[in-house]
């Protein structure tokens, strides 16, 4: 199975008046693979010619992850992946399961009661019942975080390497975990796992092979 990836899809190309959303549009219609994953911080909402499952990042509105799923926004291939849930791809004999955690890491949000109504402006942050949700999944092979794990060099914690993404990492296990937020590629290994630190869209895109596991990596360039 080939799997087009896409880290935060901020603002504009370089050298260009173009969005990066219409640039994302642009690959669903153009890459040959079979679905996109994209880890947070899609920020404009689009149609896409290909299934494209994402999570949720600070920048996103999840308001608008609602009015998708209930058919207020009618989008076509936009399909958000609920935290701490397993969604199964499947190409001829080969499955893939994946999950996810939505939003952000903020010690302000992180142990409100998730059963009492939260401020607006917590809603695009993850807290302490989002993790144990996750802390329960097993046999994930590509784990989506819109953040980085503690403690493998990503720098500026807790919040690009943030000690909960850590716990799922060791708890989980995937095979391995995709992260925006820090808007730098980097790769990072332990025993049991590889994670990667995404570029911008307007850096970078990529492409998994999930027969061989290996990612690799293309620069950006402008439409016009």
């Amino acid at each position: 199975m080939r799997l087009g990836v896409l880290g935060d899809i901020h603002g504009y190309l370089p050298g260009s008046d173009r969005m990066c959303i219409d640039f994302a549009v642009h690959l669903t219609a153009t890459l040959a693979v079979d679905a996109f994953l994209q880890v947070g911080d899609m920020c404009h909402y689009r149609s896409f010619a290909r299934p494209v499952h994402w999570i949720y990042g600070n920048n996103d509105w999840p308001d608008v992850v609602r009015q998708v799923e209930t058919g207020e926004r009618p989008l076509q291939h936009l399909h958000h992946l609920r935290t701490g849930t397993v969604l199964t791809l499947s190409y001829g004999a080969e499955q893939v399961r994946i999950a996810g955690l939505n939003g952000a890491f903020d010690d302000l949000y992180y142990d409100l009661d998730p059963e009492a109504e939260r401020p607006l402006e917590s809603l695009a942050f993850f807290g302490r019942a989002d993790v144990e949700k996750c802390l329960t999944l097993r046999h994930i092979d590509v784990f989506l975080a819109h953040g980085c794990p503690a403690g493998l060099g990503y720098g500026r914690e807790p919040d690009h390497g943030v000690p909960a993404i850590r716990a799922i990492l060791d708890v989980v296990q995937p095979r391995l975990m995709l992260c925006g937020h820090a808007h730098f590629f980097r790769e990072a290994h332990t025993a049991a796992s590889t994670v990667y630190s995404l570029n911008q869209l307007k850096d970078a895109y990529y492409i998994l092979d999930t027969s061989s596991w290996t990612l690799e990596r293309f620069p950006s360039r402008s439409l016009v």
